[in-house]
């Protein structure tokens, strides 16, 4: 698996600190390690599994940022993308009264994706915000929407699929038709 860290233009960007967990045991961090000089980091065969790679630059001219993938053979690759920080002071994170929105989770033929795993976060990835909800029989779940937009991602019978959602009362996940190999 090779992770790669480029800007906004496709350059790579050196000396950004990466790190991957396995999202199936939150406390097991993967790999942690800093961009070489084509923006390469965390050079590694991962088992099969649910993962996220963050790319961050703690006190660094750089938003943080960070996808979820499925590790598996045919993925190989996966790039993070980051912009550079607004030049303004940052408030303060409040949490209370956070928002709440029905998320349907449904597959291609229309049917609910019962048991589908959701994970809620906000595109800087802030640990206290982080939510981990399951479908019930219906493919509904009710989540709190942690930050405009909220990230939500969605794991249902080896397929991933990643959607922002902005103060809405309710949104639709399709799981699109898993594709043969």
């Amino acid at each position: 698996m090779n992770i790669s860290v480029v800007d906004a233009s496709g350059v790579p960007l050196k000396d950004v600190l990466v790190v991957v967990q396995n999202l199936h045991d939150r406390e097991r961090e993967i790999c942690r390690s800093l961009t070489d000089e084509q923006g390469r980091a965390c050079g590694a065969a991962f088992s099969p599994g649910l993962y996220r790679a963050i790319a961050t630059t703690p006190y660094g001219l750089w938003n943080t940022t960070a996808v979820e993938f499925l590790a598996s053979r045919s993925v190989s690759k996966i790039t993070l993308t980051m912009s550079p920080k607004g030049t303004h002071g940052y408030g303060d994170v409040v949490t209370i009264g956070l928002a709440k929105c029905d998320l349907q989770v449904l597959q291609s033929d229309g049917r609910p994706a019962v048991g589908a795993v959701v994970l809620v976060r906000d595109r800087e990835v802030t640990l206290f915000l982080e939510r981990s909800y399951r479908t019930d029989a219906a493919g509904a779940a009710r989540i709190e929407l942690v930050g405009t937009p909220t990230v939500v991602v969605v794991v249902f019978e080896g397929i991933l699929v990643s959607q922002e959602i902005s103060e809405r009362s309710s949104a639709t996940i399709r799981i699109p038709v898993q594709q043969a190999p």
